[in-house]
C-alpha cells in the first residue's frame, strides 16, 4: 500500500502520462510503474516491464478531484476499486494521429472523384456512327491528303449527305466537308473567320427525274473551338425557282399544275394550316397571282388577284374556306415588302382568333 505522499505522486504522474498530450521521461515512467505496482498489489499483477505507461488507461470506480500543478485530475474515491491499466495501443495511436487519418481519407476520396470524372465524364456528343458505305466515303476524304492527319470526323447527316469537320495547316484552318457517294463539297477558312462568319457549303444530290436535294450546312465555332453545325435541305428543279420541303411536296406541286392552269415553275408553299399546305402560283394564261387551298383534290379552292404582277404596292390575296359550319379566312400579303400568310378561324365572329 502507498502512503499519502506516494499517492499524491502517483496521481500526478498518472495525470501527466494519461493526459491528452502527456509524456514522461524514462525515469518518471519507471517510477509510475513502481507506484502503480504498489497500489494494486494483491489485486492484479503489475504491468509487464516492456509496457509503455503512456499507453495505459485507468478506469476509476468513482472519481473525485485533487489539484496537482493546477490541473484537475481524476482519482479513485472507493477503496478496493479495480484499476485496469491495459489498453489497446492501436486506439491510442489513432487518438494521437486522428488529423493525419482524416487528411488521408479526404485525399483518397478526392482522388476517387477525380478518377470517376476522368472515366465517366461527358466529353460532348458521341461520334456519329457511319455505315460501311459512308466509311468508304470518309476514307476517300482522308486519302486525299488535304487535311491534318486524324482531324476528319463525321458530325451529322442530312438526307443521307454526311457532314464532316476537319482541319488544315496544323489546325490553323477549319473545314466543312459535305459528301454523298463520289461527290464532295469542301469549304475551309481560318479559325478566326469561322468564329465570326462561319463556314457555308451546299451539295446537290439527285433524287429523281428533274429533281434534286440541295443540302446546305453552316458551321460556327464555339467559344472553346468546337464545331457547331446547322443543316437544312429542300427539293429544287432545274426548270423552277421554287423550293419544296420533300419529294412528296414537289410531286404535289406537279399534280397541282396539271389540275389548274398555274405555271409549274411558280408554284410554291407559303404556309400550312395544321398539315394542309397553302399554295401560291401564277396563272399561265392570265398572269394573275393565285392562292390555293390544299391542292390534293380536283378543282381545288383558289382565289386570284386581278391586278398587274408588276404593281409597286403590296397586295393581299384572300381565300375563305367553310368547313363544319365554321369559316376560315386565309390572307396572303405579297409584293415588294414582307410576305406572310395569316389564318383566321371563325373570322365572321366578334371573337375571331388569329393564328
Amino acid at each position: 500500500m502507498l502512503d499519502a505522499d506516494e499517492s499524491v505522486e502517483l496521481r500526478a504522474l498518472q495525470a501527466r502520462a494519461y493526459g491528452r498530450s502527456g509524456a514522461l521521461s524514462e525515469a518518471e515512467a519507471a517510477r509510475l510503474r513502481e507506484l502503480e505496482a504498489g497500489s494494486v498489489r494483491g489485486a492484479e499483477p503489475p504491468l509487464p516491464e516492456a509496457a509503455e505507461p503512456r499507453h495505459a488507461h485507468t478506469v476509476p470506480a468513482a472519481s473525485g478531484g485533487v489539484d496537482v500543478g493546477g490541473d484537475e485530475v481524476s482519482v479513485s474515491g472507493a477503496a478496493g476499486a479495480t484499476v485496469t491499466p491495459h489498453v489497446d495501443s492501436a486506439y491510442a495511436a489513432l487518438r494521437q494521429h486522428w488529423r493525419l487519418a482524416v487528411v488521408i481519407t479526404v485525399v483518397f476520396a478526392v482522388a476517387g472523384l477525380v478518377l470517376g470524372w476522368l472515366i465517366f465524364a461527358d466529353r460532348g456528343p458521341a461520334p456519329m456512327q457511319l455505315t460501311a458505305q459512308q466509311e468508304e466515303w470518309q476514307g476517300t476524304i482522308v486519302a486525299s491528303g488535304g487535311f491534318d492527319a486524324g482531324s476528319v470526323r463525321a458530325m451529322a447527316q442530312e438526307e443521307d449527305v454526311v457532314i464532316w469537320f476537319a482541319t488544315k495547316n496544323e489546325s490553323a484552318d477549319v473545314c466543312l466537308v459535305l459528301g454523298y457517294e463520289d461527290v464532295t463539297a469542301p469549304a475551309c477558312t481560318t479559325r478566326e473567320q469561322a468564329m465570326v462568319l462561319g463556314v457555308n457549303v451546299t451539295l446537290t444530290k439527285p433524287v429523281g427525274q428533274n429533281q434534286n436535294y440541295d443540302v446546305q450546312a453552316q458551321m460556327f465555332l464555339t467559344g472553346d473551338g468546337e464545331p457547331a453545325v446547322i443543316t437544312r435541305s429542300y427539293i429544287t428543279s432545274p426548270q423552277s425557282t421554287s423550293m419544296f420541303a420533300s419529294v412528296e411536296e414537289a410531286d404535289a406541286a406537279t399534280m397541282l399544275a396539271e389540275q389548274t392552269e398555274l405555271d409549274r415553275r411558280t408554284i410554291q408553299v407559303v404556309g400550312y394550316d395544321d398539315q394542309v399546305p397553302i399554295w401560291t402560283g401564277v396563272d399561265s394564261s392570265t398572269q394573275r397571282y393565285c392562292l390555293v387551298y390544299d391542292g390534293s383534290m380536283p378543282d381545288p379552292p383558289m382565289a386570284c388577284d386581278d391586278s398587274l404582277m408588276l404593281a409597286d404596292a403590296d397586295r393581299t390575296l384572300v381565300l375563305d374556306i367553310a368547313h363544319d359550319g365554321e369559316t376560315t379566312r386565309y390572307e396572303y400579303q405579297f409584293g415588294y415588302g414582307q410576305q406572310y400568310l395569316t389564318v383566321t378561324r371563325g373570322w365572321e365572329s366578334d371573337d375571331a382568333a388569329r393564328e
